[in-house]
C-alpha cells in the first residue's frame, strides 16, 4: 500500500514535495475528524447502533490511511515495520498486565 501512494503522489504529482510535516499531521487531524463525523451522522450521534457502515466512512478511513502512508513515505518510515513494532509492543503489554495501554 505504501507504494502504491507513493507512485500515485510521484506520478500525478498530487503533493508537492517535500511538505512539512506540520502539514501532514493536521491533514491527518482534519481526515479523522470528517471519518468521526460520518459516525456520528451514521449513528444519529451515538443514539443508534450502526453495525455497517456507509460508502462515506468507508471513504473517510481511505483519506486517513492514504494521509498517514504519504506522511510515512515523507518521513522513510517503512509503515508494514512501524506495525509489527507496535503489534509486538502490544503483545508484550497484554502479556504483562493483560491491558494494551500503557497506563498500567
Amino acid at each position: 500500500m505504501q507504494k502504491l501512494v507513493d507512485n500515485f503522489n510521484n506520478q500525478k504529482n498530487a503533493h508537492k514535495k517535500p511538505m512539512p510535516v506540520s502539514a501532514r499531521i493536521l491533514d491527518i487531524q482534519s481526515e479523522l475528524g470528517e471519518l468521526a463525523k460520518e459516525y456520528l451522522k451514521s449513528t444519529k450521534y451515538g443514539t443508534q447502533e450502526n453495525n455497517k457502515m456507509s460508502c462515506d466512512f468507508e471513504m473517510e478511513f481511505g483519506d486517513i490511511l492514504y494521509s498517514l502512508l504519504s506522511l510515512a513515505n515523507e518521513t522513510n518510515i517503512n509503515a508494514e515495520k512501524a506495525l509489527k513494532l507496535v503489534i509486538e509492543k502490544y503483545k508484550n503489554r497484554l502479556n504483562l498486565s493483560n491491558q494494551m495501554g500503557s497506563n498500567f
